[in-house]
């Protein structure tokens, strides 16, 4: 019998398709929050949310600069759909004595790969699993594996977690490389990443560090029970999640207070420019 645990939910190979519908609910939330700011002057102009393309943000909003808010600027958010979402993934293959992250030659695809390196999580895995190279390597495909080797390969290199107190600082260092220095999460709020640069703590904006969430690395063996085949993938998850925070995109007060606080400063953009004088 083949281990089939957590084989169920997707892993890298799903989401290189994305044809599946947890994907998809994450891009509807993206695309939800960027219509409703967008429809209030928020969005700056000439930005479309990100979708798969993991080298841009997947929000941007103009905001004030608090606690005084006489000028504004564009902030960069990432949004994840719920706690349950995946915060990066890859396949994994070897190099014939150690294990590497592999996937496709897309921007996104290299991008997450980036964000799992950094944290050094071959040498994690080098630990967790043996590093003599798996059956599945000898051969073209799995379908070619020997039931017996597939056994083996399954009982060799066990799905499991790993978990380490560097995930979520290394996770929020990477994006704030980027520029992304906000995250939102449905269900639980927005949070600043290693910075606040428009001071959304004066709002009620958490800390992400300081929220309690911790993160894990899921390590494991897919199996399909149709056609037989396996292969091994990872992902970044959240371990525990984040206390809410005090402010959430998803709140219509959010959202005006953004909105008005926006239209008062000196160089707000048109969009917001012409608001001025609407609330009474």
């Amino acid at each position: 019998m083949f281990n089939l645990y957590g084989n169920d939910d997707p892993d890298y190979e799903d989401w290189a398709k994305a044809t599946f519908g947890k994907f998809n609910l994450g891009f509807a939330y993206e695309n939800a929050l960027f219509s409703r700011y967008k429809g209030v002057g928020l969005v700056p102009f000439g930005f479309s949310p990100a979708s798969a393309d993991a080298t841009a943000a997947d929000l941007e909003l103009w905001t004030a600069h608090y606690p005084r808010g006489i000028l504004g600027d564009r902030i960069k958010i990432e949004v994840k759909l719920d706690t349950k979402a995946d915060y990066g993934q890859a396949s994994l293959s070897h190099t014939g004595n150690s294990w590497k992250l592999t996937g496709k030659n897309t921007s996104e695809a290299r991008e997450m790969r980036r964000l799992l390196e950094q944290m050094g999580i071959v040498a994690q895995i080098n630990q967790a699993w043996p590093r003599e190279q798996p059956n599945l390597f000898k051969y073209k495909n799995s379908k070619e594996v020997p039931d017996k080797e597939k056994q083996t390969d399954l009982e060799k290199y066990p799905s499991k977690y790993l978990t380490g107190s560097g995930f979520a600082n290394a996770f929020a260092t990477y994006y704030n490389t980027k520029g992304v220095t906000y995250i939102q999460i449905g269900g639980k709020g927005l949070y600043y990443l290693k910075s606040d640069p428009n001071g959304l703590r004066d709002l009620g904006a958490t800390g992400f560090l300081d929220s309690g969430a911790t993160m894990k690395l899921r390590i494991r063996t897919k199996t399909s029970k149709s056609d037989g085949t396996y292969r091994f993938s990872t992902a970044l998850l959240i371990d525990n999640p984040p206390r809410k925070s005090g402010f959430d995109l998803d709140t219509e007060g959010a959202l005006e207070r953004l909105r008005w606080d926006a239209v008062d400063t000196e160089n707000a953009p048109y969009q917001l420019k012409s608001q001025r004088g609407m609330l009474l």
